[in-house]
């Protein structure tokens, strides 16, 4: 794994590579500041997050999940790498969404 300025990439143990832009990762956060805890409603307006939003760390959550660091300094959400691998940008994943 490497955090990278704009973009974010796994290698599953499956082969698959997913590359996130920093800012896709900021924009679906489930923490309790970017989504209802009870309803699941997002409260995060994703437009609102900065084009030019940077990752500044990662780091491994037990053996289930990732958080990241951004540079509008939210770091509070928590990644499960199930959510990540469902979250796959590329166009392969994507189209099957």
């Amino acid at each position: 794994m490497k955090v990278r300025d704009e973009a974010f990439r796994i290698v599953w143990d499956d082969g698959h590579v997913s590359t996130y832009p920093i800012r896709y990762l900021r924009q679906i956060c489930a923490c309790a500041y970017c989504k209802d805890e009870r309803t699941g409603k997002p409260l995060l307006d994703k437009e609102s997050v900065p084009a030019d939003l940077k990752g500044e760390e990662a780091a491994l959550v037990g053996r289930y999940a990732l958080r990241f660091g951004f540079s509008d300094k939210h770091a509070s959400g928590i990644y499960p790498f199930t959510l990540l691998r469902e979250s796959c940008p590329c166009a392969e994943c994507a189209g099957g969404r």
